[in-house]
């Protein structure tokens, strides 16, 4: 009997093993040697694809050039996020602004690609080109990015390339550099697609940010905790807002929506590479702080919220392009299940000003707009891509109390029946529960 259940043990064992080595075969499965960026798709069939909740990407890389394939479940291929490239420790951001939003089944359509060095930098030129089309079920993308334009060199080559674009998901897709030659000057890429400038992006994007940090600018005064001081040393007050004395209980923070930023002024600050954010909740809504260091505060992105394990994209369409000092504008948010999606319609409100060189916003969301059943000791987590890709954090409501109790049931638990196993307690001293 112990012999057979040796070999039932080892066959377990070897298909165990066996399955492993399956699984590992279509995980290490590799994009063609011959992917041709041409709107034709078929190339990519045999790709290892990364799924996202939004879509699929994959890459190929072939010499100074890396080529990226998008499958979308819902919605057109974005053309901001932006598609984040890492290599050599150094992020590089790649967008387009003439991705059609739309395109109808069976048609294909070309686009270029800008560089830089934040989200919708424009300091590396037009950097790649590449095709949208629509099978009539899904829209998909293929383009390609010129390496050198990045100012990469021969000593790129074999390094470990990755990219994401939070509008598609949040896992990278993985490629290794080929060898890389060339100067950063222009050259005809493999692609047949014209090469026309693209426009240029907001001149309001400074060229001197780099990526994953933010300086704050030299007016702000900078606590060792990340507090920004002077949050409210030039807010705008708009006539149309609440009273100045209105209050809001927070968490005993005191926050109230109303395009006075003064109440933000003792909050931490996450720092993103674009921007400032906070965010504080009271179980029932989440107020969100924003302060860029360029440019405008941005609606799209989206405010991208996880909680409970959920992910929730909350969005604006009213933020202006631009606003005068000390102009306050109301604003209202959409949420959906997707980026730019619509399916909790709105969801909150707020406001956004231009106070001296920068643009701050502030919002609450109302949570039950999710239809969460509660909110109490959840999660919440909260990022904008064009802000920073830092992830600031919050509890849903108190969760002290709850918190204490549970560890208390649990050290209580642990030692009653260690005191059982050694014979120290007797069945009938154990804690008693008052009802």
């Amino acid at each position: 009997m112990k012999k057979i259940n040796k070999l039932i043990i080892l066959g377990m064992l070897a298909l165990g093993v066996t399955g492993g080595v399956v699984v590992n075969q279509s995980v290490t499965a590799k994009a063609s040697a011959s992917v041709t960026i041409d709107g034709k798709m078929s190339d990519w069939d045999s790709a290892n694809l990364v799924e996202g909740y939004n879509g699929y990407t994959a890459l190929a890389s072939q010499g100074k050039y890396v080529d990226v394939y998008v499958k979308m479940k819902n919605g057109k291929v974005p053309g901001y996020g932006d598609y984040n490239f890492k290599i050599g420790g150094k992020t590089y951001y790649v967008w387009s602004n003439n991705i059609p939003s739309s395109v109808s089944s069976g048609s294909v359509k070309s686009f270029t690609l800008t560089g830089g060095k934040q989200n919708e930098g424009t300091q590396y030129g037009t950097v790649g080109t590449g095709y949208v089309t629509n099978d009539g079920s899904h829209n998909y993308a293929e383009f390609q990015v010129d390496l050198t334009k990045l100012g990469l060199t021969s000593t790129a080559s074999g390094k470990q390339i990755t990219m994401t674009n939070p509008n598609i998901g949040s896992d990278s897709a993985t490629t290794t550099a080929g060898t890389i030659t060339g100067s950063t000057s222009a050259s005809t890429t493999r692609a047949s697609v014209s090469s026309s400038s693209s426009s240029s992006a907001s001149s309001e994007k400074s060229s001197t940010a780099t990526s994953g940090t933010a300086s704050t600018s030299s007016s702000a005064a900078v606590s060792s905790n990340g507090v920004v001081s002077d949050k409210s040393d030039s807010a705008a007050k708009a006539s149309s807002t609440t009273n100045n004395d209105a209050n809001n209980d927070n968490d005993n923070l005191n926050i109230t929506i109303d395009g006075k930023f003064n109440d933000w002024k003792n909050v931490s600050l996450t720092e993103g590479y674009n921007g400032d954010i906070a965010m504080v909740s009271d179980g029932k809504y989440v107020y969100v702080y924003v302060k860029m260091i360029n440019g405008q505060v941005p609606g799209y992105g989206d405010y991208n919220f996880e909680i409970g394990g959920q992910k929730y994209y909350v969005w604006s369409g009213d933020m202006p392009s631009s606003q005068s000092d000390g102009e306050v504008k109301a604003i209202s948010f959409t949420g959906g299940k997707w980026n730019e999606g619509s399916q909790y319609g709105t969801v909150g409100t707020g406001y956004v000003a231009q106070e001296g060189s920068h643009s701050v916003a502030e919002f609450k969301v109302d949570l039950s707009k999710f239809d969460l059943s509660t909110m109490t000791g959840q999660t919440i987590t909260m990022y904008n891509p064009n802000i920073g890709n830092t992830k600031v954090t919050v509890a849903g409501g108190s969760t002290g109390p709850y918190l204490i109790s549970g560890v208390g049931v649990v050290i209580v638990a642990w030692g009653y029946f260690k005191l059982r196993k050694r014979h120290q307690l007797n069945p009938t001293d154990a804690p008693k529960i008052q009802k």
